[in-house]
């Protein structure tokens, strides 16, 4: 069913104030879209927290890529499409971590962890060295979200800041942790 022409330029200024970096767009993307991406996570997957994480990955992508997608026409196609993607991504790590659990059980039997013990410090060592690189607004969002275990809503309440810029904090913390992480792992478990 074709898109009426009104609807049309609608949806590409919404995608170009998005270009443009406006929360006020993405907001109503957001707002409107959520439910349907929501359904048909949980559709495939059955689970709530997963089909969340989806939503959650799906609007992070959006927000991420916003200066590309411009040219976006349809945006219910657009928006299905990379949902699928993530939600087949998903399943094939699922199908893996079931193939691996089957393949190699966790056994009873008393194992000395003490290298265990130590690569997990080490581990956390590296995870406190890449947040103490980010920039500080970035490293309060972090600390607060995943060391006091607070919502967005209450960082945005604690820093002043919109909600929408607490998860953009996050997003571009998490982002430089991984490439940190990605940076450093390697070399620590050669």
């Amino acid at each position: 069913m074709p898109v009426p022409p009104d609807e049309q330029v609608a949806i590409k200024q919404t995608w170009q104030l998005l270009a443009e970096g406006s929360e006020y767009a993405f907001t109503q993307l957001f707002d409107h879209y959520r439910g349907k991406v929501y359904s048909v996570a949980w559709h495939f997957l059955k689970s709530p927290v997963l089909a969340e994480e989806i939503v959650q990955d799906v609007f992070m992508k959006i927000w991420l890529k916003r200066q590309d997608l411009q040219e976006i026409q349809n945006t219910e196609n657009y928006l299905f499409i990379l949902a699928r993607n993530l939600i087949f991504d998903r399943l094939k790590a699922l199908s893996y971590e079931t193939a691996a659990q089957k393949k190699w059980p966790l056994s009873s039997e008393s194992v000395d962890d003490s290298d265990h013990r130590l690569r997990q410090d080490q581990c956390l060592q590296l995870l406190r060295q890449a947040v103490d690189l980010l920039p500080q607004r970035q490293k309060e969002v972090y600390r607060l979200a995943k060391m006091q275990g607070l919502s967005q809503e209450a960082i945005a309440g604690q820093l002043q800041l919109s909600r929408l810029t607490v998860k953009k904090h996050m997003a571009e913390a998490l982002k430089s942790i991984r490439k940190y992480l990605r940076q450093h792992l390697s070399a620590f478990f050669l």
